[in-house]
């Protein structure tokens, strides 16, 4: 084999062990927080905030409108399942935004609440937990608030659940 092969081979199989690392999951989250759930004027975009600690803002893309608006304020759990990042060079600094599986579960503290999954993903609730639940049918889940990789301020949360709905129409 020559030196050109062997780099090319080696090539391909750092393409293919990123790509696979990308798309791990890793453990799943559940935060309680006070969120604001709402759906855009079209019915086809629902957004997740919490501007107190934990701070995050979720971006659900749904295949078609909803029958009736969600809107939700209050304390809930939040609960998703990121991916692994892709492996970064050490020392260098990246600003990047979570990548999550797109299943995404609100349970207000007062009971029922909603699981934002979407075709083939596998649930983030166990069976007891998903019990009353009203499961929404998903194109996407996105996290879109993420923390500068020089520190300071979360960002992405400036216009509250309007940054979801700007794409909605």
């Amino acid at each position: 084999m020559n030196r050109h092969h062997s780099r090319l081979v080696v090539a391909v199989v750092l393409a293919v062990t990123l790509s696979v690392a990308a798309q791990q999951p890793s453990q799943i989250k559940s935060v309680t927080a006070s969120v604001m759930v709402a759906t855009s004027d079209d019915r086809k975009v629902v957004a997740v905030l919490s501007k107190d600690e934990p701070q995050f803002l979720f971006c659900i893309d749904l295949p078609t409108p909803l029958p009736k608006e969600i809107s939700y304020t209050g304390m809930a759990r939040v609960v998703y399942q990121p991916l692994l990042p892709l492996p970064v060079v050490p020392g260098v600094k990246v600003d990047a935004k979570e990548d999550v599986r797109s299943a995404l579960a609100v349970l207000p503290s007062g009971g029922n609440g909603w699981l934002f999954l979407a075709k083939n993903e596998p649930t983030v609730l166990s069976a007891k937990e998903a019990s009353g639940v009203t499961t929404v049918p998903v194109i996407v889940v996105r996290r879109v608030d993420w923390v500068p990789a020089d520190g300071g301020p979360r960002r992405g949360l400036e216009d509250g659940v309007e940054a979801c709905f700007v794409s909605a129409g």
